[in-house]
């Protein structure tokens, strides 16, 4: 299989927050060190006092004076053992301060681009609502030309907005994080009385993030409601019966599972599979395949039963409970998943955004670890200290960016970015992207990386030769 160059890794035990953690350790060594040499000084000091030592005075007053000095120099003097330990614990100050001061600037800058994202998005919401009725007239004429263009030149005219968004992921993701300013200016543009009249039907008075404005656009459509699964027992996956070997592996069953639902097929939307592998000694551990969104494009008036649609979508990427994970948890529950017993999940988009969701919010069940091809997970925090997630990102493929920020960078997530794109925004979301990329890291030295496939191997996850089963649910409102 093509290898697909990798071109950043972020997070894990390599990344900026386990070096800021072992610089902070260091500084506690110092604190100890520091500790250790003041009890020394103290001994020394207690040695001066010694009754032998002041009994041997008068016998020989100058060797005894000569101790005395000696002592006295170890313990307090120039090079001792107290200056000694002012100068560590100092050092350990020093540390903790510059780490502190790198932390704080690298949220001051966090926080700057937030800012400037969202003046720019309002002043062009702003200037966007202000201009609409010329806006409006230019539509109407360049509509029109559009069409009497040869066919050759509008499919050039779209490759290059297309290749611009490609090749500029980090422009798109500032725009999609300049939404709520968007959305806020354009609610200002408007006519006196209308942003009253959108505040009176629920829409927020400020969007702070894309995240706010994400949160309005999902108040259109209806609540998440509960879930109804069922057995798929007509269904199967080819690779239901094979353990995963590999990172490559687990995406390629991911694929498989996924096209289970084709869009062919509305009647089998929301499909997932959980696999079980039986080891010899009785211990179980289980594979949960979540694929991502099947309907990116229903009007709020549309009411259906696929749980993985844009609602689903817009809720997720808020932070909301939604029907999908919900149905995820009662699968896996009727799957025969016990609270004791490790579970991987693997999620594609939606499926992925959920996956992480789980983990960092918690889920009644023993997730340790995660893996995700493609899915916005900029706003997921909190994932629990020794958990697993590893994040695979194409360049080119634009879910990533929705949530309008890069991914932390935790020991416990690492990030794969890697190049594989091609000359479709919707094709470089495809899961074929994502073989590939994660042969490139079952192939990388990157001791991020490494750690993370290390951690699945020793979990049971990859590797195994224990004998496995598939059930497939199906999930829908």
């Amino acid at each position: 299989m093509t290898v697909s160059p990798i071109t950043r890794v972020t997070g894990g035990v390599a990344g900026l927050a386990a070096t800021y953690a072992a610089v902070r350790a260091l500084a506690d060594r110092f604190d100890a060190a520091g500790d250790h040499l003041r009890d020394h000084a103290a001994a020394d000091a207690r040695v001066l006092t010694e009754p032998d030592l002041l009994e041997s005075a008068p016998l020989s007053p100058v060797t005894f004076a000569e101790a005395e000095a000696r002592v006295l120099d170890a313990s307090a003097g120039i090079h001792g053992a107290l200056e000694a330990s002012v100068t560590y614990e100092a050092d350990a100050l020093l540390v903790r301060a510059t780490v502190t001061a790198y932390e704080e600037c690298d949220r001051l800058v966090a926080s700057s681009f937030e800012v400037i994202d969202y003046a720019v998005g309002r002043d062009v919401g702003y200037a966007v609502a202000a201009a609409a009725p010329s806006l409006l007239l230019l539509g109407l004429a360049a509509g029109p030309t559009w069409d009497h263009l040869p066919a050759g030149a509008r499919r050039r005219l779209g490759d290059t907005v297309q290749e611009w968004a490609e090749e500029h992921p980090e422009a798109v993701q500032h725009g999609v994080d300049a939404t709520g300013g968007l959305l806020d200016g354009l609610l200002a543009g408007l006519p006196a009385g209308l942003p009253v009249v959108s505040w009176l039907a629920g829409f927020a008075a400020f969007h702070p993030t894309a995240g706010d404005a994400a949160a309005d656009l999902a108040a259109l459509y209806p609540n998440e409601g509960p879930p109804a699964v069922r057995r798929r027992h007509d269904l199967a996956v080819p690779l239901a019966d094979v353990p995963p070997r590999d990172l490559t592996g687990l995406i390629r069953h991911l694929d498989q599972v996924s096209l289970l639902s084709p869009p062919d097929r509305p009647g089998d939307a929301g499909t997932i599979e959980v696999q079980s592998l039986d080891a010899p000694d009785g211990t179980v551990r289980h594979v949960v395949y979540l694929p991502g969104t099947d309907d990116f494009a229903p009007a709020p008036w549309e009411h259906h039963g696929d749980v993985r649609d844009l609602p689903g979508d817009l809720h997720a990427i808020v932070g909301d409970h939604t029907t999908y994970a919900a149905g995820i948890e009662q699968a896996m529950t009727e799957a025969g998943i016990r609270p004791h017993e490790p579970v991987l999940l693997v999620g594609h988009s939606l499926g992925g955004l959920e996956a992480a969701s789980l983990l960092a919010h918690g889920s009644g069940f023993d997730v340790t670890h995660v893996v995700t091809a493609g899915s916005p997970l900029g706003g997921v925090h909190g994932y629990p200290a020794g958990t697993h997630v590893l994040s695979l990102e194409n360049r080119g493929d634009l879910v990533p960016l929705l949530d309008g920020r890069d991914n932390a960078d935790t020991t416990q997530q690492v990030t794969v970015q890697f190049d594989d794109h091609e000359t479709s925004m919707v094709g470089n979301h495809g899961l074929q992207h994502y073989l590939r990329g994660a042969a490139a890291a079952d192939a990388s030295a990157d001791p991020s990386v490494r750690e993370q496939l290390d951690s699945l191997r020793t979990a049971g996850f990859l590797g195994s030769d224990d004998p496995t089963t598939g059930r497939v649910f199906q999930i829908s409102r």
